[in-house]
């Protein structure tokens, strides 16, 4: 069977003979130019072809326009600056920078669509206007009414006057955004294209003349302006036109009821075919289809192994495997069997991975302690020279190699984060960025995280993997498709826009049905050629997956008459249960925990954080895993909210708070501010909707109102501390400590993140308290000092040892003011008690002077560091303690 761009390449071959220099063939993408030139020579003759010049449709787009597309971040920039101007709101531009590139997503559908923006963001006030709106069609005008009539003006709730202040300035927004890149010969990729369009139609555009044809291929759905392209190349004789499809979704003759067709049949009778219908019914002849039930994500990257042994076609690049959720590329990889031995990867690896990044997230932090901020162009100029120099030192070094994936994976990566540190600087350097330290690297961080390294090889050879978008225009013999679940393939509509749903639908913007279609074509079109198909689902819910069949596949089983076999991939159980063993230390176990946080003073010696000191307590093979074999967790569904996550968006409130009086108040509170605020709900949900941001979690109104209670129980406490001043917030803060002189190593450096340091008023005069909020768990006490150290496991006094450390940190501290110090945690599920108090309690006393328990501490501390770093015992494993095992994340690993 003859693929898809194989049936072009012939074709092309046999009506415009062997010289094809004045073609161009527009492909949706650029992965099929390889293919197709591989199929243009796959013919008997040896004579030379002249082969066509090969474009996407973005760059021919372009190459009708005077303009330029321009730099998405400065666009972000320059629509920030719009904003702030129109509505006097000061808002950060790292809380922004989300909206910008929702708005901007909103403006560039806008303009593909060819809609007409002032009548779609007619001002809620104007509705009269629209009696007289004849360019608009009946649907629109009645929709808009109705849509309108649901933000009258005499129905005001908070949510619809906030929706009403945000759309009444979306016309200004975009017209003024447009005009001002305009101006400078740019434009974002909608507003070039539409440019084009109406180019086009004042005829001041022609096409070029050594162009004999625009050959366009493989396409789908098309925007506005791309069948106002194409209609009127076709007009001019220019274009032809190659759809693939198939009879089974998209037939010639009666009606389709199937989605995946929905584009074609228009564009097949607009455009025409420059193929026959003969070589679209394909997909009745699968030899072999395979619907495959798999317990977890990880099961079915292992089972491609084994398919693969058997399945692996002679000409390798005819087998594909397509990932639908592109998380589980690293599991496969590993699971490729011996007789793959090339593979070509599309995925890209993410540059905040790389070292480079790590490099950046540590300047910031100096950056942040320092006493006098630096300029956004003096912090730019800094981070730049360090990732150039870090480049220049990679490849400089002795066993630097260009075969070395690693080494050239970061030298890549230093060369992204230069690029990417150059722009940031030339949009400061125009005035349109200027940011403080924190909302700088808050910036960068969104950046890096949206940016990836691309993977760079011969598309045409070896095993092909791929996402589901790259496998456009593209045949495969055998084809393996992972998380083919419902969910995933299509994906669950979260209609991120600021245009609702009636309106898109109304001027024919994109909506999820569209969306929808789009994926129902890419699936179908895939496999209607292949000779064996695998498709597997995870039929177990966890996270994003539903454990549900996606319904492709069950249309597939409805649908067609091919011959289906439907299997489930179990994993074999072993009935012999392992109980846990201890785990020699390693010998370079002082280099293993040397990190790299953030939070460092001393580098150069082994690094731990109080939450490992406790982890150490808890259970030593637990501090194995997560701190010296470093074993990664899976990473939870964005969507839904952790315990741990709910504790940081109220962390990350409660700073917010007291830093605006930090700022605003040099730190001092009144107890009548925290009253008011305390009461004032639309504030404190605005210091919750930015902590949510921060925490890069979805804002979901349950989770919100519980912070929202938390607060109240923090503000309503404090109030009855009368007037006290907030010293720090979140302080990053570490010590140096000795250890005993018999110890394996002298020293180690302990850090980490103070919520709060504040002085207070106490009756035994001021107090300066170390405090660490808690947003659950049980308020401990302990009869000595010595028993925070002697009790482990699930008892263990971790809450307590924490927050002496940080305790012992701050007498070591300068430049804090000389009270005694007292360490406190802050239960706010307890706060509502009667007599309720933070002070931590030591034989039944509150510690209210912790210099009387240093010393004890202190030794106590060190000896237990100097046991985890002792060669000469192991890791051993809890024991007794069922309760605290079969909660712990690693129970599998000693378990066995």
């Amino acid at each position: 069977m003859n693929a898809f761009l194989q049936l072009v390449a012939q074709d092309l071959l046999q009506k415009y003979g062997r010289d094809l220099n004045r073609l161009v063939v527009v492909f949706p993408n650029k992965r099929a130019e390889l293919f197709m030139n591989e199929y243009l020579l796959d013919g008997e003759s040896d004579m030379p072809i002249w082969a066509p010049r090969y474009t996407t449709i973005n760059r021919l787009f372009r190459s009708f326009s005077p303009l330029s597309i321009n730099d998405p971040i400065d666009t972000a920039c320059r629509l920030y600056h719009r904003y702030v101007a129109l509505t006097g709101d000061n808002i950060s531009l790292d809380l922004f920078y989300g909206w910008a590139e929702r708005l901007l997503a909103d403006f560039d559908d806008v303009d593909k669509s060819m809609a007409d923006a002032s009548s779609l963001f007619q001002n809620l006030n104007d509705i009269k206007n629209l009696e007289g709106t004849d360019f608009l069609t009946e649907e629109q005008v009645e929709v808009l009414k109705t849509f309108f009539a649901d933000f009258s003006l005499e129905q005001r709730s908070e949510l619809r006057e906030k929706f009403r202040r945000l759309w009444e300035i979306l016309l200004p927004l975009y017209e003024g955004l447009n005009a001002e890149l305009s101006a400078e010969g740019l434009a974002y990729e909608g507003a070039l294209y539409r440019s084009v369009v109406e180019a086009l139609k004042k005829g001041e555009v022609e096409p070029e003349e050594m162009t004999e044809r625009y050959v366009f291929v493989g396409f789908n759905v098309l925007d506005k302006v791309e069948r106002e392209l194409f209609a009127w190349l076709k007009k001019k004789e220019k274009a032809v036109f190659y759809w693939d499809y198939d009879e089974f979704y998209a037939p010639t003759s009666g009606e389709s009821h199937f989605e995946a067709g929905m584009f074609l049949k228009e564009n097949l009778l607009r455009f025409g075919n420059e193929l026959s219908g003969e070589h679209f019914d394909n997909l009745r002849h699968i030899e072999c289809v395979e619907m495959v039930a798999a317990s977890t994500e990880v099961v079915q990257a292992q089972s491609v192994g084994t398919w693969l042994s058997e399945n692996l076609t002679a000409d390798p690049k005819r087998t594909a495997v397509v990932l639908c959720n592109e998380n589980i590329l690293q599991p496969l990889l590993h699971a490729l069997p011996d007789n793959v031995t090339e593979v070509n990867v599309t995925k890209g690896f993410p540059l905040s991975h790389t070292e480079a990044a790590t490099l950046v997230e540590r300047r910031f932090a100096d950056f942040e302690r320092r006493k006098h901020p630096l300029s956004i162009i003096e912090m730019l100029d800094d981070l730049i020279g360090l990732v150039n120099e870090q480049a220049r030192l990679l490849s400089e070094s002795e066993d630097f190699s260009e075969e070395g994936f690693e080494q050239v994976l970061q030298s890549e990566g230093c060369y992204l984060m230069s690029g990417l540190l150059n722009r940031l600087w030339s949009i400061a350097e125009s005035g349109r960025l200027n940011l403080n330290t924190v909302v700088l690297r808050r910036v960068v961080r969104q950046i890096m995280r949206q940016t990836t390294i691309p993977f760079q090889g011969e598309p045409a050879v070896g095993l092909q993997v791929m996402g589901v978008l790259e496998t456009r225009c593209l045949d495969f013999e055998n084809i393996v498709m992972l998380s083919v679940n419902e969910g995933v393939l299509p994906q669950k509509n979260s209609d991120n826009s600021f245009i609702p749903y009636v309106l898109r639908r109304a001027f024919e913007l994109t909506t999820p049905e569209r969306r929808t279609a789009v994926y129902a074509y890419y699936f179908y079109r895939l496999i209607q050629r292949a000779r064996k198909l695998r498709l597997l689902y995870n039929s177990s819910s966890e996270g994003m997956v539903q454990g549900e069949m996606s319904r492709f596949m069950t249309q597939l089983m409805v649908e067609s008459k091919l011959p289906i076999r439907h299997l489930v991939l179990t994993t074999w159980q072993e009935t012999k249960i392992t109980n846990p063993r201890p785990v020699e230390k390693p010998p370079h176990l002082p280099d293993l925990l040397t990190s790299s946080s953030k939070h460092r003073r001393h580098p150069g010696i082994p690094y731990l954080s109080p939450s490992a000191v406790n982890t150490y307590l808890r259970c030593q093979l637990l501090f194995y895993y997560q701190y010296v074999a470093k074993f990664r967790e899976p990473t939870p569904d964005k969507d839904d909210i952790q315990p741990n996550t709910l504790g940081t968006i109220f962390h990350n409130a409660a700073e917010q708070i007291y830093q605006d009086f930090l700022k605003e108040k040099e730190g001092w509170v009144e107890p009548g501010e925290l009253a008011l605020l305390s009461k004032d709900s639309e504030r404190l949900q605005h210091y919750i909707r930015h902590a949510f941001l921060t925490a890069e979690v979805d804002y979901q109104i349950l989770e919100a109102n519980v912070v929202e209670m938390y607060l109240r129980s923090l503000l309503e406490h404090d109030r009855k501390l009368g007037t006290f001043r907030i010293v720090g917030t979140e302080r990053s803060a570490s010590m140096r400590l000795a250890l005993p002189k018999s110890s394996a190593i002298d020293s180690v450096e302990i850090g980490g993140v103070i919520d709060r340091i504040d002085i207070v008023e106490h009756e035994a005069g001021k107090l300066l308290r170390i405090v660490d909020y808690k947003t659950g768990g049980k308020v401990e006490s302990a009869k000595s000092i010595e028993e925070v150290f002697e009790i482990r496991g699930g008892k263990q006094k971790h809450y307590m040892l924490q927050t002496f450390i940080y305790s012992q940190m701050m007498t070591e501290a300068e430049g804090l003011p000389a009270h005694p110090l007292a360490p406190a945690l802050f239960f706010v599920n307890h706060a509502r008690q009667k007599d309720y108090s933070p002070y931590i309690e030591v034989a039944k006393q509150p510690i209210l002077d912790f210099e009387h328990e240093l010393p004890e501490f202190k030794e106590k501390l060190s000896a237990l560091v100097a046991e985890i770093f002792d060669p000469s015992t192991d890791f051993t494993p809890i024991e007794d303690e069922p309760n605290v095992c079969k909660t712990c994340k690693y129970f599998s690993l000693c378990y066995q």
